[in-house]
């Protein structure tokens, strides 16, 4: 049978530009940098090591921007490294690069490690001359941090065995799964034509205007990864058991705890957070009901969740898809749409589909005095200018915090969000004001719902999840239905009877990334998506006296706490009412859908 092709979207030759960092893998810079980084790091263990009790303020920030200094061009190797590995990940010169780059960054992290445990294992009296207002500077939130997670840590010789474990354990595991699911190719015969894919091109299929092409797709999709359950169900175990030793060697109560600790938030709100998203679970549930009727269909399936409308299956070419996302921005700031548009104007934009590139999208960035990179899978598809509005909010989030030293220069994951779904908004609301039929406001009500959903009540489904996982990894080995089985029943709470469940569908927990990449790395997802939808509604209300202000919100980075940051915004996060002010934003889009639809 003959291969069919992919239709051309004029992403085909969109390629990022990484001469700002490197001339290729076997730029000599490379090897130069990294020896060089080591050399500075045993520098810097001769003058600071064991001398911290008697240093001043002032010498205290010389350190920091030492430290600074040695990590911010590790740092660009680091970047270069996991960029070029993300376009072919099938390359072994690049998998020996990035192996050898975390090697040493691994190593250099481990000279360094001394610094923040001497610093923060300090005598009151001692510490307390770098506790007063304002005499660290730029590191005041960074010094205040180190003090309060002190008591987590362990002592240098441990954090070093971690560190060095971690190379060969959950490092090497997280390495496994990305080449194994990488590798992944697909054949699917589409009207009578058959079709090669990697896992994104098959995954975007959920999007095909045929019931039975989508739940074919998924099929296959998943039964790829339930094929290799030994393997991956080895993956998750070892490195959700490797999480719960740490925690438990650390002196952390949940596992949940040490994402909470590292983001600054109190573990009060995160459960806030989580409670307020599943008590709204029911609004997903009329929502699909409501999407069937659409569809004409007596139930969806788990398959049909993003499919398109009978009418709205319209595609977008690269030009177009970048016109409506910079024509947003424009109407919301000029300072938003130059940031972005700069990142076309000095290709920072990776955008085709590959058979070799890894699958998703996201916005890397490494020192604030190095504009980010954005990666993206662009299929032309409506969700994909969502995809693309939302890594250029990351990209410009960046920018805005690039007057921060290193350490404050990237904010906490749950603000992280924040940029990109207020982007993702900005768009949406722009062609909700433009369109007129009812067919295409409709079609836009169901896209925005549908990403709600899927940012916020999914990724929340995802949370309870891992927190479940986590706890019975805790108490022993899981096979891979057990964990089917515990999937299963947080798809059926956030979906309830407007769907039905097919079997493969159990598996999808072993296809998510974060579980095993970032613990816990999800429910930020949901804090960034959640928080925008109450500032957005601040943003209609105040109108352009709120973009000063937000853009001031975006440029903190972590200087400061989430609840410091948060609150230039006027946005309480310890308060029930603040995050239920979100949910009858989306309970407000339902309604309207509901009326169009039973017109």
């Amino acid at each position: 049978m003959k291969t069919q092709k992919s239709k051309k979207t004029g992403a085909e030759n969109i390629r990022w530009d990484l001469s700002d960092l490197f001339d290729g893998i076997s730029d000599p810079r490379i090897e130069t940098i990294l020896e060089k980084g080591q050399k500075q790091a045993k520098q810097f263990v001769k003058i600071y090591k064991g001398n911290l009790q008697g240093i001043t303020p002032r010498n205290l920030q010389g350190a920091f921007k030492k430290y600074e200094e040695i990590l911010s061009h590790l740092y660009r190797v680091s970047q270069y490294s996991h960029l070029v590995y993300s376009t072919d990940t099938s390359n072994d010169k690049t998998k020996a690069l990035m192996s050898h780059v975390d090697d040493v960054l691994s190593h250099i992290s481990n000279t360094l490690v001394f610094f923040t445990l001497e610093l923060g294992n300090l005598p009151e009296k001692v510490f307390s001359k770098f506790s007063k207002k304002d005499v660290m500077g730029p590191y005041t939130y960074s010094v205040e941090m180190i003090r309060k997670n002190a008591t987590y840590k362990l002592s240098e010789k441990e954090e070093q065995v971690i560190n060095l474990k971690d190379l060969t354990g959950a490092d090497a595991f997280q390495k496994l799964y990305s080449d194994l699911t990488s590798s992944f190719q697909f054949a699917l015969s589409i009207e009578g034509t058959q079709k090669k894919m990697n896992g994104s091109e098959l995954r975007a299929l959920r999007q095909h205007p045929h019931a039975s092409v989508r739940r074919r797709a998924m099929r296959l999709f998943f039964s790829k990864y339930q094929d290799h359950e030994m393997i991956i169900t080895h993956i998750f175990n070892n490195t959700l058991k490797d999480h719960h030793t740490e925690m438990t060697l650390r002196g952390y109560k949940n596992p949940i705890d040490m994402m909470n600790t590292s983001n600054d938030l109190d573990s009060n709100v995160v459960q806030l957070l989580h409670e307020v998203t599943s008590q709204s679970y029911p609004l997903v549930h009329k929502y699909y009901k409501l999407k069937a009727k659409l569809m004409k269909m007596k139930r969806l399936t788990l398959a049909d969740i993003y499919a398109p409308l009978p009418a709205s299956n319209t595609e977008y070419s690269w030009t177009e898809a970048k016109d409506i996302v910079l024509d947003a921005f424009q109407s919301f700031d000029t300072d938003y749409y130059n940031m972005a548009k700069r990142m076309f104007d000095r290709k920072r934009i990776d955008a085709p589909i590959q058979k070799t590139k890894r699958g998703g999208a996201y916005c890397s960035s490494s020192t604030p005095d190095l504009d980010p990179y954005v990666f993206l899978n662009f299929l032309g598809k409506q969700r994909d200018v969502s995809t693309m509005a939302h890594e250029l909010g990351h990209a410009i989030h960046d920018i805005l915090c690039s007057h921060q030293t290193l350490v404050s220069y990237h904010p906490i994951l749950p603000l992280a969000e924040t940029a990109s779904v207020f982007s993702e908004m900005i768009v949406t609301d722009k062609l909700l004001k433009e369109v007129t039929d009812k067919k295409s406001k409709i079609s836009l009500l169901t896209d925005k719902l549908e990403d709600i959903f899927a940012t916020s009540h999914r990724q929340n489904m995802f949370s309870h999840f891992e927190m479940s996982a986590h706890k019975a990894v805790g108490k022993g080995r899981v096979t891979g239905p057990e964990f089917s089985a515990l999937y299963q029943s947080e798809l059926k709470k956030m979906f309830g009877n407007a769907v039905s469940y097919t079997d493969e569908y159990n598996w999808e927990w072993s296809s998510i990334p974060h579980f095993i990449d970032v613990p816990f790395y999800v429910y930020a997802y949901n804090f960034g998506n959640l928080l925008v939808m109450a500032l957005y509604q601040q943003y209609l209300e105040e109108g352009a006296h709120f973009v000063p202000k937000f853009k001031q919100f975006l440029s903190m980075g972590s200087i400061a706490s989430p609840k410091e940051i948060t609150g230039l915004v006027n946005a309480n996060i310890s308060s029930p009412t603040f995050w239920k002010k979100s949910i009858l934003y989306i309970e407000s889009l339902l309604k309207q859908l509901d009326e169009l639809v039973n017109d």
